[in-house]
């Protein structure tokens, strides 16, 4: 009672209105009669309970007429809305009805790019992109002349730069690396009615070397003899007057103990690099003569431009050609698969960027054709240890992707044809029996 005594007290003492008696206080009656006061306009005939002036009054919106105005406001947006309702329902019943009287044939979907969003499985390659292009049923020309050379010389001697300067077209790769060609490739040269068949050839390895390469490597130079009617020996000038002679010494040895001795040509390739030292060179090529008396000519070259004596040999080398049929029609250059010719564009690139060594195997696991004439090769990169692989990828890939970006660049031109190039670094499992 006293609590609530305190609180009317308050309360009338916020109002400024006169503080009744504690014996009306008391009176719960009265107390009711306050409460209802307060909020009603009607003035009350006890003085003590007359609303004071200072009181705000009542909100319109309280009011009986307010109240009724909200109610009509509110019942004329339902009406509003219900009709926007119905009106759009009516619309959409309508369109409905004309689809299902004229239907619209269903979307195409659309060829003009393809869809690099969807997963890319690679397929191998088939066997007509493994094996040597061969065609079949060309033209012969009326007179047909032909002539096989094949290519020997000590590694990094110009061999494959030479025969591409002969046929005018990079069918062999180049690169400052020795043993860059890894295997016989054959390289077409047509003039007039003449053809010339080049078999280019890793770089001879002497005897104390065997061991360390591969079996192709050793034996490719000499097969490609038994198909031959001509040699070209290649010899590098600025290794002969800087270098030892020892793998030099070795390809006349090997030539002195053939059975069937073929004629050949004595070319000294690099003369742009021992300018004022040509009598040497002259010294040196009439000992080689000597040693293998079937030389029916010397020729000095260099494939650096100027090019010098590369037109000489050329025309040499075509009035050696005799009768017989063509193997390959005018407009070929090489039989090499084109599977071939990728890897070994990528192994070029490769020994341009890194001097890596030689137990990098290659190894493709895709060959796939794509829409708008889009070839995506998918290579692998074997290596024996981590640390290699460390160095091909590179600081966060940026060796294999530049790898990647020359090598695309070079095969796209080559094959004259879009191409996607995905190649991956892997460290080569161990055997289990090793």
């Amino acid at each position: 009672m006293k609590r609530a005594s305190a609180i009317l007290r308050s309360t009338w003492s916020s109002l400024g209105a006169p503080m009744p008696s504690c014996t009306t206080l008391g009176s719960p009656a009265l107390t009711t009669r306050i409460h209802l006061q307060r909020y009603s306009s009607k003035p009350s005939s006890n003085p003590r309970l007359t609303r004071p002036n200072n009181l705000p009054t009542p909100r319109e919106a309280d009011t009986p007429q307010s109240l009724e105005q909200l109610k009509l406001a509110l019942q004329e947006k339902k009406k509003m809305l219900k009709e926007i309702t119905d009106r759009e329902a009516t619309t959409a019943s309508f369109a409905s009805i004309e689809a299902d009287l004229n239907p619209s044939p269903p979307a195409q979907p659309r060829h003009d790019r393809p869809d690099r969003s969807m997963p890319i499985f690679a397929s191998p390659a088939d066997m007509y992109v493994r094996l040597p292009k061969v065609v079949r049923n060309f033209e012969q020309p009326a007179y047909p002349e032909i002539a096989h050379i094949a290519i020997i010389g000590s590694p990094n001697a110009g061999k494959s730069t030479l025969v591409n300067d002969l046929v005018k077209s990079n069918v062999s790769i180049v690169s400052v690396r020795p043993h860059t060609t890894r295997g016989r490739i054959k390289a077409v040269l047509t003039q007039a009615e003449k053809q010339i068949v080049f078999y280019d050839t890793p770089g001879v390895v002497p005897e104390k070397n065997i061991s360390r390469l591969n079996r192709e490597l050793v034996t490719a130079s000499w097969k490609a003899i038994d198909d031959a009617n001509h040699l070209l020996l290649v010899m590098d000038c600025n290794k002969l007057l800087a270098h030892t002679l020892v793998t030099e010494e070795y390809i006349f040895k090997r030539l002195d103990q053939l059975e069937n001795k073929i004629p050949a040509t004595l070319v000294f390739n690099k003369m742009d690099l021992i300018k004022g030292q040509e009598g040497k060179i002259q010294e040196i090529a009439q000992k080689y003569c000597q040693q293998y008396p079937n030389i029916v000519k010397t020729i000095y070259t260099s494939a650096k431009a100027p090019k010098v004596g590369i037109q000489e040999l050329r025309s040499h080398l075509l009035s050696l050609t005799q009768p017989g049929p063509w193997l390959y029609p005018a407009f070929q250059k090489s039989d090499q698969s084109d599977l071939d010719r990728v890897e070994d564009m990528i192994r070029s690139e490769l020994y341009g960027l890194l001097k890596v060594p030689y137990n990098v195997t290659q190894k493709n696991v895709g060959w796939t054709e794509l829409e708008d004439n889009v070839l995506r090769i998918d290579q692998n990169l074997i290596v024996d240890r981590p640390g290699l692989k460390k160095i091909i990828v590179g600081t966060n890939g940026s060796v294999i992707r530049d790898l990647t970006l020359s090598a695309r660049q070079l095969i796209g031109t080559a094959l004259q044809r879009r191409v996607m190039l995905n190649l991956q670094v892997k460290v080569k499992a161990k055997s289990k029996h090793a």
